[in-house]
């Protein structure tokens, strides 16, 4: 089996188990709260949770896309989503392509959401242009991926899978994706974490660790098993070049004043007088 999609499995069985439902859930209220600021009229959810599950539930955007990895073995399973805006039935298209190169118009997309799109891709930085290519100015982006330096028994599990794998997937930090987004000239508006419970199998106390969650600020980048980067498409405003016009030549005192050309012209033919 390709290690691509052994880490495709191994992430969308985690987020079955108890700590992967909450950790969802968590994401869930994350993503509302940044979706409720984003306006526009296209947006797409790319990534490991497309198709499956719907981090764009909540968002103000018109019109939403899932794109599914072509490489994806479960592609009969996926079925058109559907949301209620108002009193109309809004449905989710999904596209079947690959992040590397997408199949979207430059400068058109107001919103790309992608889970684990940078760990599954051996070439990370063409995915990130390609975010940067289809976003209009000032578009958003949402990236949402898997913290290497997690104290858990995922991280273990991932890394020990990747490691065997080092010429085709790697897990990157939320530092090193913030580093990659300044160098494409994005603003990173925020970084957050989630996913700081244990994974303890006894529900009560599962629940009674829910307060570690308010720790994020501080225990997040050793805790937090996910991250999520929101980052913004700058544009550098151009200024228009003017041209300095020189005055025209003026009389004075009875003269003529004589532009640069007028005097070479004399000097060189009316020297001797």
């Amino acid at each position: 089996m390709k290690p691509k999609k052994n880490i495709i499995e191994s992430l969308s069985a985690w987020y079955q188990t108890q700590s992967g439902q909450a950790t969802l859930s968590k994401l869930d209220e994350q993503c509302a709260e940044v979706l409720s600021e984003i306006f526009g009229y296209y947006a797409i959810e790319t990534g490991v949770l497309s198709g499956q599950h719907s981090l764009l539930q909540q968002t103000r955007i018109a019109t939403s896309f899932t794109l599914i990895d072509k490489e994806r073995n479960n592609l009969s399973s996926i079925e058109p989503k559907q949301r209620i805006e108002g009193d109309q039935l809004e449905t989710f298209s999904s596209i079947i392509s690959s992040n590397e190169q997408l199949p979207l118009a430059t400068d058109n997309i107001d919103l790309v959401l992608g889970t684990h799109v940078l760990e599954l891709s051996k070439d990370p930085h063409q995915v990130l242009r390609e975010i940067d290519r289809v976003l209009v100015p000032e578009g958003h982006c949402i990236l949402i991926g898997f913290n290497p330096f997690a104290i858990s028994s995922l991280a273990k599990q991932l890394r020990s899978k990747v490691s065997r794998q080092k010429d085709s997937v790697k897990l990157r930090s939320a530092s090193r994706i913030r580093d990659w987004f300044s160098l494409l000239g994005f603003e990173v508006l925020e970084v957050q974490y989630m996913g700081l419970r244990p994974n303890v199998k006894n529900k009560k106390v599962f629940e009674s660790l829910s307060k570690l969650e308010d720790w994020s600020e501080i225990a997040g980048p050793l805790l937090g098993k996910l991250y999520m980067i929101h980052a913004k498409k700058q544009v550098v405003a151009m200024t228009p070049y003017k041209k300095v016009w020189r005055a025209p030549a003026v009389l004075s005192g009875g003269k003529v004043v004589l532009n640069n050309t007028a005097q070479k012209i004399r000097r060189e033919n009316f020297s001797n007088y």
